[in-house]
């Protein structure tokens, strides 16, 4: 490592020393992971962009499985899931972005056997995508109702965001089966797909629960040229809630579109988002930076009191989760096409 490589190591760590956290690398040598999902016992799961999924167990990193993938631009191998009754249920969920038959974002499931995962099946299918590889969305998790959520881009299609007769651009709602979730906004409405939760969405990146509300946030990118710079977005997502893209950026103030909880009017574009110690917190990818968003407020009346950055040094960040153990995990991206590489990336960090 050259003297300014390690000055820059340490100026990262004691950015989060500073604001009382301890970061450890857990992981590194990983390509563009993209998502973490813990294993009952301890270790994780991490998909990496090109196709694989890599497990961490004692310090160990080992191929979990490998799926065939169109890996370009944004899309590839992206969110991961468990299923919420796993292992009894074996089941690991994933998005990918795939060409054969035609192209496409769909969600998978494979079966867990110990110390590999083997594709079962496709569980939702049709979630579009395009040859740049670019606004695939992708972001999965199980809701605290046992349901999976599943997040869309409109693959620069911006009127494919306000299409109830197209997935894309949505937050989606369905079983673990794959089958539209009951109670779902639009299901019966003619012409509108059953599986949309919500819609008007650009790029949403994010999916996070509230720990003692259960309600749902969701961080999203705001546009990069095609509708002026800027104004990357968390939401507080409401059942059939159009959040407003492409009919503006930013705060509306129409009654018929959702007004985002916070944006970045200069641009932040964020990674997932996760409730930590009391706070929401957000990884950046251009801004290169973790933030910790603190809320004031409460069910259904919330807002931001204060933004602060907790961690920077390591390039661009892409996934934030909380982890069984109380420590909180960050991903590095800076091998996704658009960071500056640093020795050992792509990196898993965990901080306390």
């Amino acid at each position: 490592m050259t003297r300014r490589r390690f000055l820059q190591a340490l100026s990262a760590l004691a950015l989060a020393r500073a604001q009382g956290l301890r970061a450890e690398v857990v992981a590194e040598g990983l390509e563009a992971p993209w998502a973490l999902a813990f294993l009952p016992g301890g270790g994780f799961l991490v998909s990496e962009r090109p196709g694989r999924v890599r497990l961490v167990r004692g310090g160990r990193v080992g191929l979990y499985a490998e799926l065939p993938v169109y890996h370009r631009g944004e899309s590839g191998l992206l969110g991961l899931a468990l299923h919420p009754r796993f292992p009894q249920v074996p089941y690991v969920y994933a998005y990918r972005t795939v060409e054969e038959g035609g192209l496409r974002n769909q969600v998978v499931r494979l079966r867990h056997e110990g110390e590999r995962g083997v594709l079962d099946r496709v569980i939702l299918d049709g979630i579009p995508a395009r040859p740049h590889g670019l606004h695939s969305g992708g972001r999965i998790a199980f809701g605290p109702d046992g349901m999976l959520y599943v997040t869309t881009g409109e693959v620069y299609e911006r009127e494919m965001a306000q299409d109830l007769a197209s997935l894309g651009g949505k937050i989606l709602r369905i079983t673990p089966e794959g089958e539209p979730a009951p109670g779902n906004p639009f299901l019966g409405r003619r012409g509108a797909r059953p599986e949309i939760y919500s819609l008007g969405h650009r790029n949403p990146q994010g999916l996070a629960w509230h720990p003692e509300t259960g309600e749902l946030f969701s961080s999203e990118h705001g546009p990069s040229g095609e509708q002026g710079f800027g104004h990357d977005e968390v939401n507080l997502i409401l059942p059939g809630g159009n959040y407003g893209w492409p009919r503006g950026v930013g705060r509306l103030g129409d009654a018929r579109y959702q007004d985002p909880l916070h944006f970045f009017p200069q641009g932040f574009p964020p990674g997932n988002l996760a409730f930590w110690r009391g706070a929401l917190y957000l990884a950046g990818l251009r801004g290169e930076a973790l933030l910790r968003l603190t809320l004031s407020g409460g069910k259904g009346a919330w807002r931001v009191a204060g933004v602060e950055t907790v961690l920077s040094g390591f390039g661009r960040l892409r996934e934030v989760q909380a982890g069984p153990d109380g420590a909180l995990y960050v991903t590095t991206s800076n091998r996704d096409g658009r960071g500056r590489v640093r020795p050992g990336d792509d990196k898993v960090l965990r901080l306390l």
